[in-house]
């Protein structure tokens, strides 16, 4: 039945072949961003944001940029060693992590941590709005002092425009425009 139809209308038969493509397609793109893995990558030094927090840190104070401008920024070695020339690990395990610090530290030479969260060129994200509005740390880049490691979260513009949707009315048409985050 469907064959005599498709010979009767060959522009059905496109119409359907079309259709198919793109459901293939979307099916397996969907698949595809469904198991895309969202690993952290390797670093320099093992640091446990976990124990950190769990200690008393807070997010703006190794962080401090993200109060005041677009990238939140990573604390320097001095802030680094502010802290652990004081403080014993409560885990005799991690002097070892520690002693590498020190080794940095020692040598003058910058620890090159390797970027987890990073947008595209094309967009032009800060901090600091989102700072002064009140919005925890957390809603983009998960509940971090449950994490051992830091892990990349899957920041999009949907991510972005659902969370923007959501604010006051008298807010939101200023919060979904391209340029406020293409610019």
């Amino acid at each position: 039945m469907i064959l005599s139809l498709i010979r009767q209308h060959p522009r059905l038969a496109l119409v359907l072949g079309l259709l198919l493509l793109l459901g293939v397609g979307a099916l397996v793109g969907g698949v595809f961003l469904l198991s895309r893995s969202y690993a952290a990558p390797p670093q320099p030094l093992v640091y446990q944001h976990q124990k950190h927090i769990a200690a008393g840190a807070t997010c703006l104070y190794c962080h401090a940029g993200a109060s005041s401008g677009a990238v939140a920024g990573l604390p320097s070695l001095a802030k680094c060693m502010g802290c652990h020339t004081n403080v014993q690990p409560k885990d005799p395990a991690d002097q070892r992590d520690i002693d590498k610090l020190i080794e940095y530290w020692e040598a003058k030479k910058p620890v090159q941590w390797v970027k987890i969260n990073d947008q595209p060129d094309f967009v032009q994200f800060n901090h600091r709005p989102h700072v002064a509005a009140g919005v925890a740390c957390e809603s983009c880049h998960g509940n971090i002092s449950q994490m051992n490691y830091a892990q990349p979260y899957n920041l999009n513009m949907g991510f972005c425009l659902d969370c923007h949707r959501k604010q006051a009315p008298e807010k939101v048409k200023r919060l979904i425009d391209c340029a406020t985050c293409h610019y």
